[in-house]
This record gives C-alpha cells, sequence and structure tokens, in this order.
C-alpha cells in the first residue's frame, strides 16, 4: 500500500516536539581567537591586563605638572621648567599629570613656553580607562564580531572557549553521482547535504559529510547508526517521502523512535525527526527548494534554541507584484525578488514547488504564507526576509517582459558601475 501523510503536524507544533526534545549538547572548544568571529561565547572571558597599563598621553605634546601653568593666557605667556616631549601612546612620568597639545606650545632655547593653563588629567589616559585586569570583556553567549577580536586581542586575549556542535550529514540515493560528476540520464549530482554543510557551517556547527549511501537498508542504518554516534545532530538527505526506496523511516525506527513523518510545509512535506541515542536526526527532503526550507525552517531554529549564532535575517515591507495561490493549512515559502519601483518596494514570486533551484539562485529573499491564509491578492503588502543586503534594492534595476541574452551582458557592465539588473519573465 502506498505511503500517506494521514497526520501532518503544523509547522509550529512541529517546532515545539524539535526544539522540547533535545537538549543542547554540553560541548565546547577552545579556538584561537583570530578565528572566533560568527562564533558564540561559552564562557565569559576577562582582561589578562589594564588597557592601558600605565597613564599614557592621548595627543602629540608635552608632559607638565598642571600646576605650573596657572595664570598663563595669551597675555601671560609662562615657560615652563620641568616638561618632557611626548607623542600619542607614548607613557606619561608619574611626575606629570596632564599634557599640552603640541600646537599650543612655542619652543625656544629648548624651553617650552605656553599661553593656556592646562588642567589635571588633560590630554592623558589614565591606566585601565579602557578597561581594568580581570573585567569582563565578553559574557557567555555573546556572538563574537569581528571588531570584537581587535580588542580581545588588544586584552591579551589569544584563545577563546565557544559553543561547539558536530553535525553529520548523510548523502542516500542510488542515483547521486558526486561532485564534479556530469550525471547521465537517471543520475543527479550530490548537491543537498554540500549545501546543508555550508549553511549549518555559518552557524558555528562542525559538520561532517559522509560518503554517498546508495538505497540498501542495511547501508543507511550503519551509516546512521556511525553519524549518530560520532555527532550531536544527524541530518539524512533524501528517502524520506513515500517511494519505494524511501528507507529513512524505517531504518530510524529500526535504530530509535520516529518523532514525525511529514508536516504541513511547502516546500518540505516529508520531512521527518526521528530520536535514536537521545539524539535528533533530520531527513531532508531530496528536492533542494524543500531541503533549503528543512534547513532554514527546522536545523537552523534548532541550532539557535541550543544557543548558537542565528542566521542573518533581514525583513522589509513589499507590494506583490502578481497574485500568490496558496493551499489553505499549510504553511509554505515562495521565493521572492524585491526591488524598489518609485517610493515603493515591489515583490516579484520566483516561482513554487521543491525543485527549481534557480528560483532562489534568481530571488533575494522569501515570503512566508501562513497556514490558515489561502494566498496573496496583486498589491498586497507582505514581509519578505531578505537573504542578501537590503541595501542592494536601492541599487538595483528591474527589468520585466521577454528575456533578452543582451541583458547578461548588461547587467555585467551595470555591475561595475556598483548597479544590479534583474530580469522577470511574467
Amino acid at each position: 500500500m502506498a505511503k500517506r501523510y494521514l497526520d501532518l503536524r503544523s509547522l509550529d507544533e512541529a517546532l515545539t516536539l524539535l526544539t522540547t526534545s533535545f537538549p543542547r549538547p554540553q560541548r565546547t572548544e577552545t579556538i584561537p581567537v583570530t578565528q572566533a568571529s560568527g562564533r558564540v561565547v561559552a564562557e565569559p572571558v576577562h582582561a589578562k591586563y589594564s588597557v592601558p597599563e600605565v597613564s599614557i598621553s592621548a595627543m602629540d605634546g608635552i608632559a607638565v605638572r598642571s600646576r605650573d601653568t596657572l595664570g598663563a593666557g595669551d597675555r601671560n605667556p609662562v615657560t615652563l621648567e620641568h616638561a618632557v616631549r611626548v607623542n600619542t601612546g607614548n607613557v606619561v612620568p608619574p611626575e606629570f599629570d596632564a599634557v599640552v597639545m603640541i600646537e599650543d606650545v612655542w619652543e625656544e632655547d629648548g624651553r617650552y613656553q605656553i599661553r593656556r593653563a592646562a588642567v589635571p588629567r588633560q590630554h592623558v589616559r589614565p591606566a585601565g580607562e579602557d578597561i581594568k585586569e580581570n573585567k569582563l570583556v565578553l559574557p557567555r553567549g555573546h556572538l563574537i564580531r569581528p571588531f570584537d577580536i581587535g580588542a580581545l586581542i588588544t586584552y591579551g586575549i589569544t584563545e577563546v572557549v565557544v559553543l561547539a556542535v558536530r553535525v553529520g550529514i548523510i548523502p542516500t540515493g542510488s542515483e547521486l553521482v558526486p561532485i564534479g560528476t556530469r550525471p547521465k540520464p537517471g543520475q543527479v549530482v550530490e548537491s543537498n547535504t554540500v549545501m546543508a554543510q555550508v549553511y549549518l557551517s555559518q552557524m558555528g556547527a562542525d559538520c561532517t559529510r559522509y560518503p554517498i549511501v546508495v538505497d540498501e537498508p542495511d547501508l543507511i542504518k550503519e551509516t546512521m547508526r556511525r553519524a549518530v554516534e560520532e555527532n550531536d545532530l544527524v541530518l539524512i538527505s533524501a528517502g524520506s517521502s513515500a517511494g519505494t526506496r524511501d528507507f529513512t523511516e524505517s531504518v530510524i525506527r529500526s535504530l530509535g523512535d520516529l518523532v514525525f513523518h511529514g508536516v504541513a510545509v511547502k516546500p518540505g512535506k516529508p520531512v521527518m525527526l526521528g530520536k535514536v541515542n537521545g539524539k535528533p536526526v533530520l531527513g531532508l527532503p531530496g528536492y533542494p527548494l524543500a531541503a533549503q526550507t528543512v534547513l532554514r525552517e527546522f536545523a537552523a531554529p534548532l541550532l539557535e534554541y541550543w544557543g548558537f549564532a542565528p542566521v542573518p535575517r533581514y525583513p522589509v515591507t513589499a507590494r506583490l507584484a502578481q497574485p500568490l495561490v496558496s493551499d489553505l493549512g499549510f504553511d509554505e515559502f515562495v521565493p521572492i525578488f524585491a526591488g524598489r519601483l518609485g517610493t515603493e518596494i515591489i515583490g516579484t514570486p520566483h516561482g513554487k514547488g521543491g525543485f527549481a533551484q534557480m528560483a532562489t539562485v534568481k530571488a533575494n529573499g522569501y515570503t512566508h504564507i501562513p497556514a490558515p491564509v489561502e494566498g496573496y491578492e496583486a498589491g498586497t503588502m507582505v514581509e519578505v526576509l531578505m537573504t542578501t543586503d537590503p541595501g542592494s534594492i536601492e541599487r538595483t534595476l528591474i527589468f520585466t517582459g521577454s528575456l533578452d541574452p543582451a541583458l547578461e551582458e548588461l547587467a555585467g557592465l551595470a555591475h561595475d558601475s556598483g548597479l544590479f539588473i534583474h530580469a522577470t519573465n511574467p
């Protein structure tokens, strides 16, 4: 009997099961600070020493005793008996408490004359002004940014302890061929797990891609058993639908428990979740757009729930250029290209379904049609979650109509001028 999805979970229900069934792995790693951008701090980071460690000059000038400058003015210049030349960053000798900028100093016969009084601590950076020794620099849970790394190095920190997670990714399918192979009729280049590795690595995951496994249950079972032993999260690509060569569900059941199989989401309905030795096993559909949806709406939220860096999302509001129809009861995710037309941002849908990868290549965002909504009329204002910098919208020229090959050449010329061209065929 053909398999039917008679008990589809809602997206919200499936996410709740996913995030509440699996506690965060207690895994951390110590890495060089130069490699820490985009990682999440696992243990608080403290300064190794005060910065600056001694008082230093904030300006090029002369270090003085402020009491010696009392009464100095344009009509009453003061020649200093005790002063020393300093540059920005030089140590201010302890007997001096102020710096006069070189622009306000007149030098004659090796002596310095000033026409303006200095106040204590003027142009002096006192010891510990930036941070004091052992003070907190970054708290636990902080997402390390590129500019944070400069500060960490300044404060004597060469290594940081960050959250770590191991993700095993298994490609299955007798029709798959490896990267760089031209597929024969009936074959497909294995790309979903490469996409998964790149996508999850940006969140801080340490991903391992296993060799392609043909559609043999025993081989899939052995690879899954190994992946579960070696990782905190396992993704298995393809084999999650209702075909005669789809074995992921039966393999999960043989090793552990099936939490759900089938979610009311498009694309991505065949997604499944298993629990093997207490660890999550997430089944990705074989269609690329469906796999993208599962990575973005299931795998990424789980890692975020575990405390890892969220994938950047840039929401904008756009007016739909054409209607969007959706099945009631399904959460649907549709690739969108957003561009400015006059004073408004216009959103153009780029196809639906789970197989056309060019839909996301051409799109610069996506919109979510919630389950209770049957679609949107043209002209409806919707939220578009951008997958590129929203600033590019202002530099994009939109062409609509028949697609002329000359547009490809024009796009290259426009890019040289800092512009982008997007062509759509309604």
